[in-house]
């Protein structure tokens, strides 16, 4: 899951840096970096001892060590295979080093994990409700934590209704689509998209970018922004407050690619030989008058 969730995203923006800049920055290097600052962190804060006292049981790592006082543990237990096997990371750190963090599970939800290996799972229930999962290399540290509790009671509790489960995981996964869907489009739609003319072809990356022939083009020219004509159909792409990048139309139905900044001069027209036409233009005037006399 580690290598999953930090190579991939990384290997997949950093082609994209790589496809719409002008500079180098390798994916692999992007998911290394990540990875292993992932591993840093996992290596300082998964435990690496458990020790008890007659008050307190400790569990040790590099970075800040977590105490939890005796008096306020009012369940102890093993947890199950079956029961581990539901639990699943919500927020933290699973890797060669144990897992911390915040998981959930079938039975439970919001489990602080400390563990340093994959057997020997055990739960603490304090008072307040808060649920400690710690994985000692001993076993047999349950039995004196219970020796210890004043009144250890059942780790039984009922299961959740799968479908009230499910439901709700769905609600979040909506919201998070609603709100973070529209925010990653937003970031590429605003960059400014690499031009790059030679003497075969003229060419925009990006989303919805430019890709035509120099010998396919039939006229270019520049036109003022107020000159453009209204396209109130977009069939593809992304219009955001001052741009517009995709595939639009006119009320006659003429198909039309932008890649426009709304109410920059001059706007360069390009139309092909099969009478489509590309409008692009940039932020600054004179980049764009500096593409099209490229």
């Amino acid at each position: 899951m580690t290598l999953i969730i930090g190579i991939l995203p990384t290997a997949f923006f950093g082609w994209k840096i790589i496809h719409h800049s002008s500079g180098f920055v390798s994916p692999w290097i992007l998911s290394f970096a990540l990875f292993l600052i992932m591993s840093i962190v996992g290596f300082i804060c998964t435990p690496y001892k458990y020790i008890l006292i007659n008050t307190h049981l400790i569990v040790k790592r590099y970075w800040r060590d977590i105490s939890i006082p005796l008096r306020e543990i009012k369940t102890v237990g093993i947890i199950s295979d079956k029961e581990k096997k539901t639990m699943w990371r919500s927020f933290g750190y699973s890797g060669p080093f144990g897992y911390f963090g915040f998981f959930r599970s079938a039975h439970h939800t919001k489990l602080r994990v400390f563990a340093r290996r994959y057997n020997n799972w055990m739960m603490l229930i304090t008072v307040d409700g808060k649920k400690y999962v710690i994985a000692p290399d001993d076993a047999g540290l349950i039995n004196a934590l219970a020796a210890q509790i004043e009144h250890p009671e059942s780790l039984d509790e009922p299961m959740e209704n799968m479908k009230t489960k499910l439901r709700r995981i769905s609600i979040k996964v909506v919201i998070a689509l609603c709100v973070f869907a529209p925010l990653i489009s937003i970031i590429p739609t605003y960059r400014e998209p690499k031009v790059i003319c030679d003497a075969a072809r003229f060419r925009v990356n990006g989303f919805y970018g430019i890709d035509i022939l120099l010998a396919d083009i039939a006229a270019v020219d520049t036109i003022a922004w107020k000159e453009m004509p209204a396209f109130p159909l977009r069939t593809g792409g992304v219009s955001l407050p001052g741009v517009h990048r995709g595939n639009f139309r006119t009320k006659d139905g003429d198909k039309a690619r932008l890649s426009i900044r709304s109410g920059s001069d001059p706007v360069i027209r390009i139309i092909d030989r099969s009478g489509k036409a590309y409008y692009l233009n940039r932020k600054d005037p004179a980049e764009t008058r500096r593409i099209f006399e490229k």
